[in-house]
């Protein structure tokens, strides 16, 4: 399942990424590091899980089964030969044993060989997507490459991750430790990720094989019934919602599961701000693209809001369903579209009381927008009924002008058009 993904633009990207190598005590402080932070959310798994033993081990007396009925031994199932290397702990990576040396691997039989090291070179004229991953337990966020003039389409390299993601966000904007930067910022190519955890992560994707964020957002590891704060806190549920302001580029807005908006300041990892607007989760965020200070927000209670941030005073809709996703009009400033879980889509004016228009344009949930500023008019809408359909909305008559089911792809999450010509969808 990919729930989000972004395009990242053209020669943003560093031509030679660097290949991260670390030595066996980096590698054990890194491990040490994730059952630290993991502590807290282990215990509470461990209490659960010695609660449903006892509720197990009252049915099975109940049942008038004992141990005596254990036939295939599962009770030394877990009762593993130890092997030499460090055992990882985490959400997605339990029971994964990893060796700083590969060649001390006994899995590993084939030499390992140097083009593995090389090959990572990007050319201008290459496109990369990044998107938030899950496959099974496994969590991960992957940078695709995409060359439209050789046909390449692959994946470049990706970040393994312990949490389950639920939003990425492209960003220039440096927000790693002033103490650890030399000189001023300088624009580089990040990805802020936001999962089931509290924290916001933020994560250089010009390194290979990084094992660690240069940011992270947030101070509590786990969910919590406090209520989000101004400063190091921040959410106290999940971040459902990412939107990087590229007009004011050291902030950063998230919406939460915890029913607020946060504006981050990326040079003290701070939430400055906190908007209550919403009495349910925050589901989608989207910076104005032209006004720095109007946010629009869409969440679980049928609302879209248009927020000033400079005064926190803000204009709210109610649509027919819960708002899955918002993006502004790219050819008109005034007005924005909502997909919702109703499976409509709805065009407002902000100058307006009542929407200008509703198109009845899937089966399920409206989980996917995107807009192309080559094309005017033209929206793309994808769906939980597993299809991609392509409109025409200019002079607000919106028309169907193709659709095309995916039946193999399941549920569809997210889509974006890459703002090059001829303009392709992903």
């Amino acid at each position: 399942m990919i729930p989000s993904l972004c395009w990242i633009a053209r020669g943003v990207a560093a031509e030679e990424p660097l290949v991260l190598k670390l030595d066996t005590d980096e590698i054990n402080h890194l491990i040490e590091q994730t059952k630290q932070n993991l502590e807290i959310v282990e215990n509470t798994n461990e209490e659960e899980s010695d609660e449903e033993k006892e509720d197990d081990s009252t049915t099975n007396k109940k049942a008038g089964l004992d141990d005596d009925d254990d036939e295939f031994n599962m009770a030394e199932y877990d009762n593993e030969e130890e092997m030499d290397g460090q055992r990882i702990f985490g959400a997605g990576l339990s029971g994964v044993t990893y060796y700083a040396n590969p060649s001390d691997d006994p899995y590993i039989t084939l030499p390992q060989l140097a083009e593995e090291e090389e090959g990572y070179e990007i050319k201008q004229t290459d496109n990369l997507i990044c998107c938030a991953k899950l496959d099974g337990d496994m969590s991960n966020i992957e940078v695709h490459l995409w060359n439209a003039d050789e046909q390449d389409f692959y994946v470049h390299h990706d970040i393994l991750i312990d949490k389950f993601p639920l939003c990425v966000e492209w960003l220039s904007f440096d927000a790693g430790d002033q103490d650890e930067i030399e000189g001023d910022r300088t624009p580089g190519n990040y990805i802020a990720l936001g999962c089931m955890s509290p924290q916001i992560e933020i994560w250089d994707i010009d390194i290979i094989d990084t094992s660690e964020p240069v940011a992270v957002l947030g101070e509590r590891l786990k969910h919590s019934k406090k209520k989000p704060k101004i400063g190091k806190k921040g959410h106290s549920n999940a971040v459902m919602s990412l939107s990087w302001n590229k007009h004011t580029q050291n902030i950063i807005a998230s919406g939460s599961a915890d029913c607020s908006i946060l504006l981050w300041d990326l040079e003290t990892g701070s939430a400055k701000e906190c908007l209550n607007h919403h009495s349910d989760k925050v589901q989608t965020l989207c910076w104005h693209l032209a006004e720095s200070t109007t946010l629009l927000s869409g969440g679980y209670d049928n609302t879209c809001q248009v927020t000033d941030c400079r005064t926190k005073n803000s204009k709210s809709w109610t649509v027919d369903g819960e708002v899955e996703h918002l993006i502004w009009d790219v050819s008109n400033p005034f007005s924005f579209l909502a997909g919702t879980a109703s499976g409509n889509v709805v065009c407002i004016d902000i100058r307006q009381d009542k929407p200008l228009y509703t198109i009845a344009a899937h089966d399920n949930e409206v989980s996917g927008l995107s807009m192309t500023k080559l094309i005017p008019g033209l929206l793309a809408t994808c769906s939980a009924d597993k299809t991609v359909k392509v409109w025409q909305i200019s002079d607000n008559k919106p028309s169907c002008v193709t659709s095309r089911a995916f039946p193999e792809a399941g549920s569809l999450h997210c889509l974006s058009f890459v703002q090059i010509m001829p303009p392709c969808l992903q």
